[in-house]
């Protein structure tokens, strides 16, 4: 994700239990690196930044390694926040071939072992929150 001028994403760290504002962190890094924001003339801080978060395929196909990144965007009172999300998803209809890609099921997972053989529009509906039955 570009990082938006007015911070508003959120980040859960599951480490520290806390929410991470990474657009505040990456406004900070841009003032320790020109301090007299000659760069901004040109390029503002924002445009110099990307967030990269890990979805759930992701985190199925790195065995958890990789964990999908829980975030949410708090809106802002005093400017409108603008952000443009670039989503990465498989092909649909690509089947997901763990043999292909690990060498054998055995060294899969259970969870790399359901999805071995569904499409990733199905694997992806299946990750979904179901609603609460009343």
């Amino acid at each position: 994700v570009p990082a938006a001028s007015v911070s508003g994403l959120e980040v859960f760290d599951e480490d520290s239990l806390q929410w991470y504002r990474p657009e505040l962190r990456a406004r900070k890094h841009s003032k320790q690196l020109d301090p007299a924001r000659e760069k901004d003339e040109l390029f503002p801080w924002h445009c110099r930044y990307l967030i990269v978060m890990p979805g759930e395929l992701l985190q199925i196909t790195s065995r958890n390694n990789i964990p999908a990144s829980v975030h949410r965007v708090v809106a802002s009172t005093d400017r409108p926040r603008m952000s443009a999300p670039v989503l990465l998803r498989a092909r649909p209809g690509t089947t997901m071939n763990v043999e292909r890609y690990m060498g054998s099921l055995e060294k899969a997972d259970g969870l790399l072992k359901s999805c071995h053989g569904m499409k990733m529009e199905d694997i992806h509906d299946a990750l979904q929150a179901s609603p609460t039955q009343p």
